[in-house]
């Protein structure tokens, strides 16, 4: 006789995905000791702790954790699969973590298409830096990120979408905005406002050591558009990769956008999936075909 029920695994994942029981109950609209009884009902049943309390930071899944984890999580989205109609349309939830950096730019418009190509599938969306999706596709939190590829040694599974180039930022009517492109050696110079989100920030910083100078850096900041802003209010030069459509602040202030020379290391934009063998979701599949639409239309010709 089977003594487990998929409410108590619905608590298990969600206990995982969240990495505690305050956050998944939080989510699921439930009491936290609804989902602290689940998880010590399977432990007891499974015989095997499933997580290890770490204080003030939550819960981790042991090894045996999970493993358990990964069949709870395959055997939800098959019972998902058996209560859906069969109509033949792809339907469910699909969980799309995205770079902070580059969601306002890249993300609306393959939301766009999304909701038109399957739009009985439900996107969530969930924004950050590289480490946090890194971690949530670990653990199946995440079905699908649109991220850079920074050279982390993780078993995420990456699919390359485009690469691209960084260039300089520079204050409308700064002396080296009349130039039509720049050498890294010429911003270093500068005082630098430098992106300072988890790799990021050391992605930017290797290209002033490969061109053999050290950046003086003003300011720095997590918001690519409080970057722009200091920018264009001439705090300072800075290099991204991400480039809107318009090379303007939030106050109306205008950048100047120039082409860098020189053989510079490229950022790999790409869709990650959790690790081969688990957690994969049929949904991801469509996503990534839009995503791909979407790239295409908007390639920008200064950071292509």
């Amino acid at each position: 006789m089977i003594h487990l029920n998929l409410r108590q695994l619905e608590y298990f994942v969600a206990a995982a995905r969240h990495g505690g029981a305050a956050r998944a109950a939080e989510a699921l609209s439930v009491s936290q000791p609804s989902i602290s009884k689940a998880i010590a009902d399977l432990e007891e049943q499974w015989g095997e702790p499933l997580f290890v309390r770490l204080h003030a930071r939550g819960l981790e899944l042991t090894g045996a954790g999970a493993r358990r984890h990964r069949e709870a999580h395959a055997l939800l989205e098959q019972a998902r699969a058996l209560a859906a109609p069969r109509s033949g349309e792809l339907a469910g939830l699909l969980r799309v973590g995205c770079l902070s950096t580059l969601a306002p730019r890249w993300l609306p418009d393959m939301l766009a298409r999304m909701a038109v190509a399957c739009p009985a599938i439900e996107v969530q969306l969930v924004e950050g830096d590289t480490e946090t999706l890194t971690r949530m596709l670990e653990r199946g939190a995440l079905d699908v990120a649109l991220m850079y590829d920074l050279g982390l040694a993780r078993g995420v599974r990456l699919e390359p979408l485009m690469q691209l180039r960084p260039y300089a930022l520079l204050p409308w009517g700064h002396r080296l905005a009349q130039a039509t492109s720049l050498r890294i050696a010429d911003l270093s110079r500068e005082p630098l406002v430098l992106i300072n989100l988890p790799h990021s920030r050391e992605y930017f910083l290797s290209l002033f050591r490969d061109a053999g100078v050290m950046p003086r850096i003003a300011h720095e900041s997590a918001s690519l558009e409080m970057v722009r802003a200091l920018v264009a209010n001439g705090l300072g030069v800075s290099l991204l990769t991400t480039r809107p459509v318009r090379d303007q602040a939030y106050d109306g202030k205008r950048i100047a956008c120039r082409r860098l020379r020189g053989q510079l290391a490229l950022q790999s934009v790409v869709l990650a999936y959790p690790p081969p063998g688990s957690f994969a979701s049929p949904l991801a599949e469509p996503f990534a075909a839009v995503v791909q639409a979407s790239v295409s239309r908007q390639a920008d010709a200064l950071t292509s």
